[in-house]
């Protein structure tokens, strides 16, 4: 028996009635106009009327209701209405995207179109869109999010989705794309505004609409950084970057040498990966020494006041506490200086007339003056007190200068001699500055320190006046002395 006689002799068929409150798609269906008997001047059959029996159609499953549904054509814009009896097989077992193959008839009592003879087929034979032979490449303008259900039901199919644009022979383009268009090759679907990405572009066959579909993201390739080591914790420590002024968290399974032999200073190259939300340094390799610079350094040497000490700096958290005045071709100007910008450790006070560099920073420009020496010419031009001495003795850091103008020893630090380069020795004549110490306020002792020639303390001055008195006990080299 025919498709058509026995689709005309089901009784589910002629006994079908549309529900009492329809669908819209039925309501839309019902008020299509009737077809005529004829088509193309030939008459056509009774009973359910099919244009041409032979012509089979593929379409995916779009609605489905109690005993019929209806399936979108692909190959034209059409929806067509089907009854569970067309379908050769077990209409339980149909779902909403499945690809089908069917005939289109014609309803006998009013020529409307419908789907029959409809049968399961191969889905990756089947599409409603053209896929472009070549990828093309683009970038995300907006980013697709899901759709959001409104009542209970969800948007129109643009809702949330996203649109990338891409420059084809001088134009740029916009088409859409939905988070089920991202191939996830890496464990991440989330695609961003900026984001490079690969993608067909699909033409639908009903409308000729484009979309961009497959889309992949174009992992971008890794720039290397350096940086220096400058923490260390157990298992983890921090880089500072040579192309921002910024630290940067590593992980010691980060670095490819030995990590037993990375130490503090360290010039390293690195990678960056954002992980929870947050730069990381990986693929950590060493570089040779002194192949990171942060600073450029002037040639030429400049004469300057210091304003401020860093110990007179009132914010001891500030780095940069120390002030110098110096005289540019821009008229006066200030420069600020930190605890390792002094060439020594001795004592520098307010008023002290130094020669400095500038040190600029390659991140951000900022300048500083750094490799600090007192002039000697401080000395002449303030008020401050100098004494001068002979080296007695000498330990460990530290030794004792006897005062010529005084009957006292002085304490003083290796790091309070003014030229670090030089050594003093016992017998050593040196100028000094009297001071009190910081640490014993009932205590005096000796800073700035400065080598003078030998025999500039003068030979012991023989008083003219006469004394009596008792000889308690004779030198033991029977010579006075």
């Amino acid at each position: 028996m025919s498709a058509v006689s026995r689709k005309v002799s089901n009784p589910q068929w002629k006994n079908f009635q549309p529900p009492a409150v329809q669908d819209p798609a039925i309501v839309s269906y019902g008020r299509t106009p009737s077809s005529p008997t004829v088509l193309n001047g030939v008459p056509l059959s009774p009973g359910i009327m099919n244009s041409n029996q032979s012509l089979r159609e593929t379409g995916l499953i779009e609605k489905l209701l109690h005993s019929y549904g209806f399936v979108q054509c692909c190959d034209r814009e059409a929806r067509l209405f089907f009854h569970y009896s067309e379908f050769q097989g077990d209409a339980e077992s149909l779902k909403i995207g499945d690809a089908v193959e069917f005939q289109m008839s014609y309803d006998r009592r009013n020529g409307r179109p419908v789907a029959c003879n409809m049968v399961m087929t191969d889905p990756n034979l089947v599409s409603c869109e053209i896929y472009s032979e070549e990828r093309f490449i683009g970038s995300v303008v907006q980013e697709a999010k899901p759709a959001k259900p409104k009542n209970g039901t969800t948007m129109g199919s643009c809702d949330g989705q996203g649109r990338v644009t891409y420059e084809h022979n001088g134009e740029w383009f916009f088409l859409p794309y939905g988070l089920d268009d991202i191939v996830d090759n890496t464990g991440n679907t989330q695609i961003k505004p900026g984001d490079q990405v690969t993608f067909f572009i699909a033409t639908d066959k009903r409308n000729g609409n484009l979309h961009a579909r497959k889309l992949e993201q174009v992992e971008p390739k890794l720039t290397k950084y350096q940086g220096v080591v400058c923490s260390m914790k157990d298992s983890f420590g921090f880089i500072e970057r040579a192309d921002v002024v910024k630290e940067i968290f590593f992980h010691y399974s980060e670095y490819m040498g030995n990590i037993n032999e990375l130490l503090l200073g360290d010039d390293i190259e690195f990678e960056i990966q954002t992980r929870n939300g947050k730069e990381v340094a990986v693929n950590i390799t060493p570089l040779p020494s002194g192949t990171v610079i942060f600073e450029d350094f002037s040639i030429e040497r400049l004469k300057g006041k210091v304003l401020r000490t860093l110990k007179s700096n009132k914010r001891a958290s500030d780095p940069l506490g120390g002030k110098i005045q110096f005289e540019s071709p821009k008229g006066s100007q200030d420069i600020v200086f930190g605890d390792k910008d002094q060439d020594g450790e001795y004592t520098l006070l307010p008023g002290d007339i130094v020669e400095f560099s500038i040190a600029t920073d390659r991140r951000d420009k900022l300048q500083r003056a750094t490799k600090i020496v007192l002039l000697a010419e401080t000395f002449e031009k303030t008020t401050e007190r100098r004494e001068t001495g002979t080296v007695v003795s000498l330990k460990e850091g530290y030794g004792f200068i006897q005062c010529a103008e005084r009957d006292a020893r002085m304490f003083y630090h290796f790091s309070e001699v003014l030229d670090a380069k030089s050594e003093t020795k016992v017998q050593d004549e040196v100028e000094f500055t009297v001071t009190q110490d910081p640490t014993q306020p009932s205590r005096q002792v000796a800073c700035r320190i400065r080598s003078i020639p030998k025999g500039s303390i003068g030979s012991v001055i023989v008083k003219p006046e006469k004394y009596i008195g008792t000889i308690e006990k004779e030198p033991a080299n029977q010579k006075s002395p």
